[in-house]
């Protein structure tokens, strides 16, 4: 019969030769007749973790710790696999650095942890200590620059980057130094400097050469906050993606039947078969793209198309599903630049449809090649992309300006109704109202439930003036992403008076959104970006959505609605009148009731419009 200690050693064996569900059986075995061996307790724990069954592993770690509190290798590991498996690790990373105050990697786990977290200015503190003490690691340096992005040190990110690039990180890393932009600026002051930096950057890198072999990889964002500066993007955007092209050629991959002579259009491969259309997002789940784009993908005719749906990996909810079952065919593709562009190669496509272009990366670099004869993309993210390979940015006529076309690298097309067949959304039963949601009942309710960081600084005052007329108003924001802090110092320093009625509603559910949007007195549209699927959903319950349309598609969604409802009672011809228009509906119970009635009898046209695919179609077949 083995003795105790001949188990133990064949378990160690098998536990250094990976083989963890042996070595947990061996474990097991010692800790039946020894069972407050911490070793052994501490090597079952870890071979558990590694083979799946983390809750009991990190249990039998914590006993170990328990049996020989002295040990740093137990507070190491518990820490660290707390880390990787996603739960809070805070405590066991700050155990762990009284044991090993000058471990790196625990600091940098403790700073990943507390980032992950939201707590991003805490988490400079630890990794700042880890650079200090490995002052010539790259990597060190990149997650500072990542962290201090967050937490809004734009200045500390940029040096960071820079450093990191100087030290060999990579020339993504200048890029990203770039791209380094305010997500909630505290100023107009800041987004000029930003982008004047942004553009300085570009053209440097561009002057170094830089070589990237995997954009996703060695850069991983995008120019994303552009689109809320309430400026033309187009040059940066250009020359952000002829940086790519020379940085990166392998991004202007061509599709084998883009090549071919006569496509598109050769008689032997369309004959007797529909027009084959791709559709493309990170986003086809319960998200504002998968809503917005779900009545084309459904509806769209299968006699004249058929329509292949590119999925991403992502939330396998109700609405992929439901694209799944309409499409004519679901394909999965990893976010592998290489092997997706290979799998939409094989489809041979006629045209390829990007509902959004800038919000993720992955498709962002993706649309650099050419994997069908013709590529358009549309308003999921409305702003020009600069990628040569992108042909069409299809538009909603109303939306847009008269120099629109100036304004896009892509042809705009103008397409005439709302562009989008969306289903009027319905109230769930018992109906929320503000009081559900902590808010005052005798409150009057001005609700600007946008992404924060559409807010830009120029709005402020607007928003200031609003509360100061209406005393017994509250001004409602709604901040999923936690991010509200800054946005509320930054109105808070320009209206101590009236910060008191400022208010942050954590992230809501889609019925507990639509509640709310309902229940409002007022919805707000912000300056230089307006509302999109927020504002249909305001406007199916007749809440009126105050507008001042600006210089860019981007910022004149809203105008859109209205110009197809044929009302102008919430247009604003500019600032003043804005504030004048927002509180007078308001205060004034009788105006708001007649504007909401209007809506109600004018926003069908919203909503359901066959109209809307029917263009879409023609675009399809006139192009192809």
């Amino acid at each position: 019969m083995a003795s105790i200690q001949d188990v133990f050693t064949h378990a160690q064996q098998r536990h250094a030769a990976g083989h963890f569900a042996e070595a947990a059986a061996l474990a097991r075995e010692v800790l039946r007749l020894a069972p407050d061996h911490a070793v052994t307790r501490h090597m079952l724990g870890t071979a558990l973790c590694a083979s799946g069954h983390g809750e009991e592993g990190l249990a039998h770690i914590g006993t170990a710790m328990l049996l020989d509190p002295g040990q740093p290798v137990y507070a190491v590991n518990l820490a660290i696999l707390h880390h990787s498996f996603g739960l809070k690790a805070d405590a066991a990373f700050h155990r762990a650095l009284r044991l090993r105050p000058g471990d790196a990697r625990l600091l940098d786990g403790l700073g990943s942890s507390m980032s992950e977290q939201g707590d991003n200015p805490q988490a400079l503190i630890p990794l700042r200590h880890r650079l200090a003490l490995e002052p010539n690691v790259a990597e060190a340096y990149r997650k500072v620059a990542i962290v201090a992005q967050r937490a809004g040190q734009l200045e500390e990110a940029r040096r960071a980057y820079r450093r990191a690039w100087r030290l060999g990180g990579g020339d993504g890393l200048l890029v990203r130094e770039a791209l380094t932009l305010p997500a909630i600026p505290r100023s107009a002051t800041e987004i000029e400097e930003s982008r004047a930096h942004c553009a300085a950057v570009l053209r440097q890198a561009r002057e170094h050469g830089l070589r990237i072999d995997d954009p996703l990889r060695e850069v991983g964002v995008t120019s994303f906050f552009l689109s809320y500066h309430g400026l033309d993007n187009r040059a940066l955007n250009g020359e952000l993606a002829a940086l790519y092209q020379e940085a990166c050629p392998s991004l202007l991959y061509t599709a084998a039947h883009c090549r071919e002579s006569g496509w598109p259009g050769a008689a032997g491969d369309r004959a007797g078969r529909r027009l084959r259309v791709g559709f493309i997002s990170d986003y086809f789940h319960n998200h504002t793209i998968g809503m917005l784009n779900e009545g084309l993908i459904e509806r769209l005719s299968r006699e004249r198309f058929e329509v292949v749906l590119f999925l991403t990996p992502g939330p396998d909810d109700d609405l992929r599903r439901h694209l799944r079952t309409v499409a004519d065919r679901a394909v999965d593709i990893p976010r592998d630049l290489d092997a997706a562009r290979r799998i939409i190669a094989e489809a041979r496509l006629d045209v390829l449809y990007y509902t959004d272009i800038g919000m993720s990366p992955f498709t962002y670099f993706l649309a650099f090649a050419r994997l069908a004869p013709r590529q358009c993309l549309s308003w999921g993210h409305p702003d020009t992309t600069g990628i040569p390979n992108l042909d069409v940015f299809l538009s909603c006529d109303v939306m847009e300006p008269e120099d629109g076309e100036a304004h896009y690298s892509e042809r705009l097309i103008r397409l005439p109704g709302p562009t989008v067949c969306y289903r009027r959304p319905r109230l769930a039963e018992p109906r929320k109202t503000r009081i559900d949601f902590g808010l005052a009942a005798e409150s009057r309710l001005y609700l600007c439930p946008q992404s924060l960081f559409k807010i830009h600084p120029a709005y402020d005052d607007a928003l200031i003036a609003i509360l100061r007329r209406d005393r017994d108003g509250i001004l409602v924001f709604v901040d999923p992403r936690g991010q509200g802090a800054a946005l509320t110092r930054r109105l808070g320093a320009k209206g101590p008076d009236v910060a008191g009625r400022i208010h942050l509603l954590p992230g809501l559910g889609t019925a507990d959104f639509i509640a709310l949007t309902a229940d409002a007195d007022v919805m707000l549209d912000p300056f230089h970006y307006s509302g999109g699927k927020t504002s249909l959903e305001a406007l199916a319950f007749g809440t009126p959505v105050v507008t001042w349309p600006g210089a860019f598609m981007r910022g004149r969604h809203t105008l859109g609605f209205y110009t197809l409802m044929g009302l102008d009672d919430c247009v604003a011809s500019d600032p003043a009148d804005y504030v004048d228009r927002a509180v007078r509906l308001g205060t004034d119970s009788r105006l708001r009731t007649q504007v909401r009635q209007r809506i109600l009898e004018r926003s069908a046209v919203l909503f359901d419009d066959e109209a809307s695919i029917r263009a879409v179609e023609r675009f399809f077949q006139e192009t192809s």
